[in-house]
């Protein structure tokens, strides 16, 4: 999607990049086009967002329906270590798609707001929280990155459904 100019400083609002999705783990684009979702960034904060710099000390990136809204984003995240953020958000972006997540349910369950995961044999996507699936998102693109062992790629892409080897 192109989005509007803002007073000669750039789009306001853009579709991901076809360098951005080649830098996706495998499955999560697909997952996303399955979901029938066009994830769009937005370079403003959204409107709660100011809200939200009460608790966090500064304007977080927000994941509403098919809109990341993110402060001030590049014009193309491929090739940074925010790639792995943009996915975070990505899975947000899927879960609103596919059901799992509402604005109304996020605020009204804490449970959505936890980060912390352990990855062991017992972690099960379907008792995850918004914020635990999307960090799981998130770890799977920086392990595969890492250049260290893939045994955590490789537990990661069991867990998260849109990654899980073809059988």
């Amino acid at each position: 999607m192109e989005g509007a100019a803002s007073g000669g400083l750039g789009l306001r609002a853009r579709g991901l990049t076809a360098a951005e999705r080649a830098e996706l783990s495998e499955g999560l684009g697909e997952a996303l086009a399955s979901a029938g979702v066009t994830p769009v960034v937005e370079t403003r904060p959204h409107p709660a967002a100011h809200l939200a710099r009460l608790r966090f000390g500064g304007l977080p990136i927000m994941a509403v329906g098919r809109t990341i809204w993110w402060p001030g984003a590049r014009p193309d995240f491929a090739g940074t270590a925010e790639m792995a953020v943009l996915q975070h958000e990505l899975q947000h972006i899927l879960d609103f798609a596919e059901g799992r997540l509402t604005v109304l349910g996020y605020l009204l369950r804490p449970h959505n707001w936890r980060y912390h995961w352990d990855l062991s044999d017992g972690l099960s996507w379907d008792r995850l929280g918004a914020e635990q699936r999307a960090s799981l998102a998130e770890a799977l693109w920086r392990a595969e990155r890492s250049g260290r062992g893939n045994e955590a790629a490789t537990t990661l892409r069991r867990i998260i459904p849109w990654a899980r080897p073809s059988p």
